[in-house]
């Protein structure tokens, strides 16, 4: 796990060094910087420029040189000292202020609309230089900046030199979002117009902050961000999903004690620095550990959907928003589930669009680098974007499609295999079944007599170890799957992407070791090109010999070599099945998304030997099962990479066999929204 949290270090380090930083060094630690690129990437003067011509060009993926671009306005930009700004709570917040500066690098005084990043990974620490494509991380955008906007960082409590402790998006926090727009408003730099933005966290915090003050931001620009804490991210199926909690909550604390540098940069904070970082590391003792303990023992508050989570959920409150908001998600993301949904929340009320990216959550993000005009298209959309609604300059969005998606499958290279529609879920999606028989086959064919039932043994339960590191000054969150999910596209994905870099497994894309021993459904050869996209549904009928029961899904292209290439999966606690029919999806009458309770209100612990019907809910995804090859559903009786069982749901599952029953009375089966082939425009 440290050698996860040194790659996110790193992978700052590496924006910073490699994408257009300054050369020079300021004269004293604390004096102001400024920055005055020049080359050709960045000037973007070509007299052939469609920004200059008067014809700004939008969105087209498939062809980079197509994108909107313009000139850069300014010469220069200045980077001013991190300070400190006063919030309701009576804390004070870390802040970094960037401006658009002249030929001698000197910052002018404005005013200009703002772009605000509010993080809980350490603005002064990422934020000594410049960088095109920056601004999703909180770092001072060289390419934005000299385009005439002023750019914001700030650490939210307990994150980075900011006092307090972190608490997960908790009420304090937010307030300290509506502190940071008011406090923005009132400068003599600042416009009036604001927009919110950022990958991952600040894009959480953009949709908040939108939310808290829908009258003050403009627009928004927010990738991959969450919606649903609990059933998109942290209790998948009713579960813990305890590897990303491990890397996420122990990240956000190592980053938020990274403070060395700042104070040696900027001696006179280091009295006020040194006292917040012993605050982020007396939060160890003080929250952390307590809350990993409460999940562990399956407190209630935690273990099902609660008022803990709606707070933490910006998919709550989306309807607050008034600002244009464009979402940028991805196919194998953390939110994978989370951005269509807010999205569809949007999209009749605001000005929105949607994009789909390939990829997971670091990745998703790293395309914004290097930040040049011809290979950086989601840096180029949110220029477009604040142009349009910060600026009111004619840059084209309309003809932005409202949904861009990425198809796995379809067209190899670099930013190719994109369509474009005018909704999510695509509008000319159909439903289809496919049912699972008892030999292993997967057909549209329903059973029309009693098939043969297949059994699966629970799996072994995840280790995990937790506590302080040895000079107690850091958080230490461990897991470790047992069922072989630490080798597959779950684990990379829920450690942010970072497992598929740190270790290169053939195993993360190639499922055929992972699910030799699972109970696998497939269809014969498919004779053309199969194209699925949306949300799926698993309706497996099932029983146990206890009380409880968990059932992963996974849903794969298996090729004619052999190799199993895994597409995406569900996860159900079989005691948390029940279904808010009223809030869950229909396509032309076809349950494709359930939406469980996922409270304790409507648990329903398992008779043995009852036989249940399992809705599972699969993360959506767009994708082509090739001509030639098999669609594959696989049940196995976990996925702990996505999610682990706390100590009371263990007790009820420990040494139980689950039976999946197939049959006229017992039709399990597989429901996707299948589209033409004639739509991948």
């Amino acid at each position: 796990m440290v050698k996860h949290q040194c790659v996110v270090l790193c992978l700052g380090a590496l924006l910073l060094g490699g994408c257009g930083g300054s050369s020079e060094s300021p004269s004293r630690p604390s004096e102001e910087r400024s920055l005055q690129p020049v080359s050709a990437s960045e000037s973007n003067s070509s007299p052939e420029s469609p920004a200059e011509s008067g014809d700004p060009v939008t969105l087209q993926l498939d062809d980079a040189d197509s994108l909107y671009h313009r000139p850069a306005e300014y010469p220069g930009v200045h980077i001013a000292p991190m300070r400190y700004i006063p919030i309701s709570t009576g804390q004070k917040l870390g802040m970094r202020l960037t401006l658009p500066a002249d030929e001698n690098g000197e910052p002018l005084p404005g005013p200009f609309p703002v772009i605000l990043v509010q993080s809980g990974y350490n603005i002064g620490l990422m934020s000594f230089a410049a960088a095109p494509g920056g601004v999703f991380l909180g770092i001072p955008d060289s390419y934005l900046v000299r385009r005439g906007y002023a750019m914001v960082s700030v650490d939210v409590i307990g994150g980075g030199i900011s006092q307090g402790g972190w608490e997960l998006f908790g009420e304090k926090e937010q307030a300290g979002y509506m502190d940071t727009v008011d406090w923005v408003k009132a400068q003599p730099w600042c416009n009036g117009d604001i927009g919110v933005t950022g990958a991952s966290y600040m894009g959480i915090t953009s949709l908040f902050t939108a939310q808290l003050r829908p009258d003050d931001v403009k627009a928004v620009f927010a990738s991959v961000p969450l919606g649903d804490a609990k059933r998109g991210i942290v209790g998948t199926g009713g579960l813990l999903n305890a590897v990303f909690m491990g890397e996420w909550m122990a990240l956000t604390h190592l980053t938020s004690t990274q403070n060395v540098p700042l104070m040696l940069l900027q001696p006179e904070l280091m009295p006020q620095v040194m006292a917040a970082t012993q605050e982020h590391i007396d939060h160890i003792e003080d929250y952390y550990l307590p809350l990993i303990e409460r999940a562990i023992h399956g407190d209630a508050e935690l273990a099902y959907d609660s008022a803990f989570w709606r707070v933490r959920s910006p998919l709550e409150n989306m309807d607050r928003i008034q600002a244009p908001t464009l979402i940028a998600g991805a196919l194998n993301d953390l939110f994978q589930r989370d951005a269509p949904l807010l999205y569809e929340s949007l999209r009749d009320r605001v000005d929105a669009r949607l994009i789909l990216f390939d990829g997971d959550h670091v990745s998703n993000f790293l395309q914004a680098l290097p930040g040049t005009e011809k290979t950086d298209p989601v840096l180029h959309v949110l220029l477009q974007w604040f142009d349009r609604h910060l600026r009111g300059m004619d840059s084209g969005t309309e003809r932005i499609p409202p949904v861009t998606q990425y198809v796995k499958h379809y067209k190899p290279g670099n930013w190719q295999g994109f369509i474009s529609a005018d909704n999510w879920p695509h509008p000319a999606a159909q439903p289809e079944r496919w049912y699972l028989h008892g030999d292993g086959g997967l057909t549209q064919q329903a059973p029309f007599q009693e098939e043969v039932e297949r059994t699966m043994a629970a799996a072994p339960f995840a280790e995990y170890a937790y506590g302080k590191s040895k000079d107690g000054g850091f958080l230490r969150l461990e897991i470790q799957p047992s069922d072989g999910s630490d080798c597959s596209l779950s684990y990379v994905q829920w450690t942010l992407g970072v497992a598929g870099i740190t270790q290169i497994r053939p195993c993360y894309w190639d499922h055929r070791e992972l699910e030799q021993n699972a109970l696998n459904y497939e269809t014969a050869p498919m004779p053309e090109d199969y194209f699925i996209a949306g949300p799926l549904q698993a309706d497996v009928w099932m029983s146990s010999t206890t009380e409880d029961a968990v059932l992963s899904v996974r849903v794969d292209e298996v090729l004619a070599s052999g190799r199993v290439v895994p597409i995406t999966n569900g996860l159900l606690l079989a005691s948390l099945r029940a279904v808010d029919e009223s809030r869950s999806r229909y396509v032309y009458g076809e349950m494709v998304q359930p939406y469980h309770f996922l409270t304790q209100e409507h648990e329903q612990l398992l008779t043995p030997g009852e036989v249940v019907k399992m809705q599972v809910e699969i993360f959506p995804t767009s994708a082509i099962i090739r001509a030639g090859s098999r669609l594959r559903v696989s049940i196995s009786p976990s996925n702990q990479a996505q999610g682990v069982l706390n100590l009371v749901q263990r007790q009820r599952v420990e040494g139980g066999v689950t039976t999946i029953h197939h049959g006229p009375q017992y039709p399990s089966s597989l429901a996707l929204l299948s589209v033409p082939l004639s739509e991948l425009n």
